[in-house]
């Protein structure tokens, strides 16, 4: 029998975590895939994405999606390639936050005021028998 490992409201990493308990010898299927490809919505309301594996793997499946979450297995892969995780130059912590520059800042907000599509104006029709033209809701 099939139970619910865990939800994901983007179905990418559903498949992503698919792929991981399999590559550890875990049978696993996503499911509602594609309700959230075609209707976010739909997705929404039916409770994300589901990744399942057989009972008797569970256990198993939560450990590794712990290590998941919380960044063991980005540790490990960064281990294996030898590149190394983002740290602070001058101290070498791993505790930092993340900031945007004011130019960036400005940048974003004028994409959010400017650039963003308006609805338009009322529709303004044409005849295209006599010409005659006139505004939405008018006689």
């Amino acid at each position: 029998m099939l139970v619910t490992l865990a939800r994901f409201l983007d179905p990418w990493e559903a498949y992503v975590v698919r792929a991981r308990l399999e590559a550890e010898g875990i049978p696993a299927t996503v499911a509602y895939a594609h309700h959230a490809i075609v209707n976010w919505p739909m997705s929404l309301a039916l409770g994300g994405t589901a990744v399942q594996v057989p009972a008797c793997f569970l256990t198993l499946s939560r450990t590794l999606l712990t290590e998941y979450r919380t960044g063991v297995l980005e540790e490990q892969l960064n281990q294996d390639i030898g590149a190394c995780s983002e740290h602070c130059p001058h101290c070498g912590a791993t505790d930092f936050k993340r900031t945007m520059t004011l130019h960036q800042r400005i940048g974003a907000l004028f994409i959010v005021l400017f650039v963003a599509a308006y609805p338009t104006r009322r529709s303004r029709f044409i005849c295209r028998k006599c010409g005659g033209r006139w505004n939405w809701g008018e006689e």
